[in-house]
């Protein structure tokens, strides 16, 4: 159970890092520059691909299975979940962002109260 409730962990880790902390933007202007400047061929960053770390769910995919592997919990269940959480990371990059959402708007709200005041 403590492999599942792990496997759970590092998909919103991933998640985070790669679909709402934005490092994967500039991962992909870097690469970018760096085949313009060995080229000199215009490559436009957004269209630059970067499997397998490129998106959330390659990213959540191959982690789990790194990391079922060193853990040495590799069986038919963790592989499933495997899938399965990298099926819905990009649902759980949304349900990230909605929570900042909520807690931006409850800020929001907290400081018209006290403005009020």
């Amino acid at each position: 159970m403590n492999t599942l409730i792990d496997m759970v962990l590092i998909a919103c880790i991933v998640c985070f890092i790669v679909d709402c902390s934005g490092i994967m933007t500039d991962i992909r202007k870097a690469v970018a520059n760096l085949i313009y400047r060995k080229t000199k061929m215009k490559v436009d960053y957004n269209e630059l691909k970067l499997k397998p770390i490129g998106c959330s769910l390659c990213s959540v995919w191959w982690c789990c299975l790194i990391y079922i592997l060193i853990a040495g919990e590799f069986t038919i269940v963790n592989v499933t979940f495997a899938a399965f959480l990298s099926l819905i990371s990009s649902n759980i990059s949304g349900f990230m962002l909605c929570i900042k959402d909520f807690l931006a708007a409850v800020e929001c709200l907290i400081q018209k109260l006290i403005e009020k005041i």
